[in-house]
């Protein structure tokens, strides 16, 4: 099968109409229609469900999305391999996975010298939460990964950098903690709260919460902030959040640390079955003097 229906495919999937897919891809509508079509007979399984106006990926689309995603991500990395298996100069886009976090202030500047030091080299980043980007790294839909503790890191190898954050609240004018210096588990008591989706961060918000004989009153979760400072700026609730994530001046929260401190501390993961390609290694070794504790 040729990569070139696939690519037609995903990109229906992701526009949601042959028209907005044909105009994208430069192909005629009747000429797409027609090789979804025969992609389907060829599965002998409907990808898309047709409505009026929209097409929807059935069951068996979603599954064929991802794997098509995978097979053309990895697909893309071989040919970068191949292409510069015999050339010195790197080339080729690294894809990244990255948290909210402190990390970026200090990785940014980094990545911009690296590009200029190797400029055919490009950045493709995914920003989530650490659970989507492992996710995301067991798929090989990314080659490396900054992610925050906790972490579950048996199957990648794993850096420690020298980046911590602090993790506190985010409060509006309106809540008597916004006076405050720091806030205390047990300023949390009569507070509703929202907080980070990750499993792990729950139990660890949990276990310091335990000593204390103390639930969350949970009134939201969140991956990334920018939603939820918007809640939280309402009046939803205390936002549980780490130090490092820019707060919009618009919400007009203040940051208020724990204490006693919690820090999170931050990693760089890749997969230990999966080889990297050239350009995502030589990052790695460029990174080890400017980042790395071990």
């Amino acid at each position: 099968m040729e990569t070139r229906i696939l690519n037609y495919f995903l990109t229906i999937a992701r526009l949601g109409t042959i028209s907005a897919a044909a105009r994208e891809l430069h192909v005629a509508q009747p000429t797409l229609s027609r090789q979804i079509q025969q992609l389907e007979s060829q599965l002998e399984v409907p990808l898309f469900t047709r409505e009026k106006h929209r097409m929807t990926l059935t069951k068996a689309g979603l599954t064929y999305q991802l794997k098509v995603q995978q097979i053309l991500t990895e697909l893309n990395q071989t040919n970068q391999l191949i292409k510069n298996i015999n050339n010195d100069a790197l080339t080729g886009t690294i894809n990244i996975g990255c948290v909210e976090s402190a990390l970026m202030a200090e990785l940014a500047p980094l990545l911009v010298a690296f590009h200029q030091q190797n400029p055919n080299v490009n950045f493709d980043f995914y920003d989530a939460d650490g659970t989507a980007i492992q996710d995301r790294l067991d798929q090989n839909l990314l080659e490396i990964g900054f992610v925050s503790t906790p972490i579950n890191a048996a199957k990648y190898h794993a850096r420690r950098l020298h980046i911590n954050d602090r993790w506190g609240v985010a409060v509006s004018k309106t809540n008597h903690l916004y006076q405050q210096k720091f806030v205390q588990i047990a300023d949390l008591k009569s507070q509703s709260v929202i907080i980070p989706h990750r499993q792990l961060v729950k139990t660890e918000l949990n276990a310091w919460l335990s000593p204390a004989n103390q639930a969350l009153q949970i009134v939201g979760e969140y991956n990334l902030l920018t939603n939820a400072t918007a809640l939280a700026a309402n009046g939803l609730g205390v936002l549980i959040c780490i130090e490092g994530v820019a707060l919009p001046k618009t919400s007009h929260l203040k940051f208020i640390p724990f204490q006693p401190e919690h820090n999170l501390a931050h990693f760089l993961i890749w997969r230990q079955d999966v080889p990297l390609s050239k350009p995502a290694r030589s990052l790695i070794d460029f990174l080890k003097t400017q980042l790395f504790i071990s």
